[in-house]
Formats: structure tokens, C-alpha cells, sequence
């Protein structure tokens, strides 16, 4: 097992300093290895302190505060551990970040060092598998009006991520994949087909593959594809993996998705045939800031020219009649 993304100090904003820092203090419970983060194996239902070393190094106070998170994977399939999923995988049977008991804001006078608690509270029920998930330590900052006047705006911060894995059972778990879905979708306003991954054990995917085509129903030939690598998984969840229509439209019809993920010694295959219904295809097309959607000045032109033809032949029509109802009045 490895974990990514621990004890990282992330910077909000341009021009931010680091005003603070954090050490972890590992319990005995800690299984040898890294001391960067918490990775604990203990009995059910027991509590155990996570501590927290603050250091602030500035000449003033600051104030502090600690959430906790439960780890999910996000759509570039990187492990976030301080962040929450907006939608958690339905496979998961606790939320860490529901067993921490985190401390209130905290105010360190200038130059202190001060070490924080984090409760931790062990599931009541024997649990099979990794609990993963992370706390994010971050400076309060107070707003302040903007030079312009034109309200207020937040100011720079930082904040470091420790990651949290606990268990009370960590053997003989094996790592399995389900495809649950494909679909029309948009990543950062363009069109891209999501195919969404699952992991529904509780065991992190690491240094995960995928190599992922869409074909029309009935036809061999790719129409788009996508391979990644070094992809990893956090246990019981699941993100949507894009798919790029590099600029294209959707189409409306039937689509078939043949996809293959590798994880050291495991490999996974699916097909899915699924449909872009036409009303889908058209509210994305209509949001993807890559396609031009507005009428340009040759459609316009081809329009207009179109339409005079159509006015011109048909007053030539209408003279050549009464052209001919004259004849037939002089021949009369």
C-alpha cells in the first residue's frame, strides 16, 4: 500500500508565505514505516490520540483550525485526503472523518509551539479493511476589503494535509474494480464520455492503468480513446474516468465503451453498450466553451442567398403565369 498526498503544505493564492507549521505526533499504535502520517491498526471500538505539533513562526497570533476528511478518489484518479467527495461511494460502511473529534479553532501567540489532540473512536462492529482519509490543517484568515473598494476578498493561506488509515483487520484484502456507468458528461466545460470506476473494496488501487475506447454500436472503428497511468484509488470509492471528445460534438445514438484497467497483477474488462439521447447531446453542445455556437458570417450569407433565390424564382414563376394568361386574352 502507498499513500500520496501527505503532509503537503498547499498554497492558496499568489505571493503566500508560510506562516506556520505542522509535525505529526504518531501514537504507539503506529505501524512501522513513515512517520509523515497516521497508519494505525487497533481494536474495535477503542480511542486513540492523533497529535499535532503547531509551530507558529510569526511575530503575531494566528488562529488555527484542523478538519477531518475521508479519503476519495477525484476525476485525474489522485487519492484526495483533504477534501470530502461530493457524492461518497455507497460501498462505504464508515466515513473517518465521522470517528475524528476535532478540536475548536485554535490561537497561537507569536513564536509558539503548541501540541494538539485528535480523538479517534474505533467502530463499535469488526471492520475488515482500511478506513483512509486525512485532516487538513489550516490558518483562519480574516477577510479584508479590497483596495478597489469593491467588497471584501480573503486573503492568501496555506494549509498542510496529513493522511489518516486506520484499521483493526488489514489481512488478505484483494482489490476489485466494477464499471457502474457510462455517460455523456462535461470535464471543465467540454465534452468528454465519463465511464465511472468503483472500487468497492476496502483496500486502496494503486499504480492503476486504464486504456478505455467508445466505438458507435455496430462499427469497429474507435471513434475516441484514452489511456492513463499511475492512477490510484482510494478504498470504497469511485470517480468518473474522461473520456475527450477533443472538440467534437455529441452525436446522438447508440455508443459502446471497451474498456481494460491493470493493477500490478490484476486486470479488469468491460463493455458497456449505452445511448445519447438527443436532448443530452444538445444542452452539452450548447455548454462546451470549446465549440463555436453562434451563427458566423457564411452561414449568415449562405442563408440570405438562399432565401433571395427562392423569392427570385418564384416571382419568375409568377411573371412567366401572367405572361401567359396575357397570350391567352390576345389569342382570345
Amino acid at each position: 500500500m502507498s499513500l500520496l498526498f501527505l503532509l503537503i503544505p498547499i498554497q492558496r493564492g499568489a505571493g503566500s508565505e508560510l506562516n506556520f507549521y505542522v509535525e505529526p505526533i504518531v501514537p504507539d499504535s503506529q505501524i512501522e514505516g513513515s512517520t509523515a502520517y497516521f497508519n494505525l491498526n487497533l481494536p474495535v471500538g477503542v480511542e486513540e490520540t492523533l497529535g499535532l505539533r503547531l509551530t507558529n513562526v510569526l511575530n503575531e497570533s494566528i488562529n488555527i483550525q484542523v478538519t477531518g476528511h475521508t479519503a476519495y478518489t477525484n476525476v485525474n484518479g489522485v487519492v484526495e485526503y483533504g477534501q470530502d467527495a461530493a457524492e461518497p461511494d455507497p460501498t462505504l460502511s464508515y466515513s473517518l472523518g465521522d470517528l475524528l473529534e476535532i478540536p475548536e479553532v485554535v490561537t497561537l501567540a507569536p513564536g509558539e509551539v503548541r501540541d494538539l489532540t485528535v480523538t479517534l473512536t474505533m467502530p463499535e462492529e469488526p471492520y475488515t479493511g482500511l478506513l483512509a482519509g486525512g485532516l487538513r490543517i489550516t490558518e483562519v484568515m480574516e477577510e479584508e476589503e479590497n483596495s478597489r473598494g469593491e467588497g471584501l476578498a480573503i486573503k492568501n493561506a496555506f494549509a498542510y494535509v496529513i493522511g489518516v488509515v486506520v484499521s483493526n483487520d488489514r489481512s488478505n484484502i484483494t482489490p476489485d474494480l466494477a464499471l457502474l456507468d457510462v455517460f455523456a458528461d462535461q470535464l471543465n466545460y467540454r465534452n468528454v464520455f465519463s465511464a465511472t470506476i468503483q472500487n468497492y473494496t476496502p483496500t486502496f488501487v494503486n499504480q492503476l492503468e486504464v486504456d478505455a475506447q467508445i466505438l458507435a454500436a455496430g462499427s469497429d472503428e474507435v471513434l475516441y480513446e484514452a489511456q492513463s497511468t499511475g492512477m490510484q484509488m482510494a478504498p470504497n470509492s469511485h470517480f468518473h474516468y474522461p473520456i475527450s471528445l477533443n472538440g467534437d460534438r455529441f452525436r446522438n445514438g447508440n455508443y459502446v465503451l471497451t474498456m481494460t484497467a491493470r493493477s500490478g497483477d490484476y486486470e479488469w474488462s468491460w463493455e458497456e453498450t449505452f445511448t445519447v439521447d438527443v436532448e443530452t447531446a444538445r444542452r452539452l453542445n450548447r455548454e462546451d466553451v470549446s465549440i463555436d455556437n453562434s451563427l458566423n458570417i457564411w452561414m449568415i450569407v449562405t442563408i440570405v442567398l438562399g432565401v433571395l433565390f427562392i423569392l427570385i424564382i418564384g416571382y419568375l414563376i409568377s411573371n412567366q403565369k401572367k405572361l401567359k394568361k396575357a397570350n391567352e386574352k390576345d389569342e382570345k
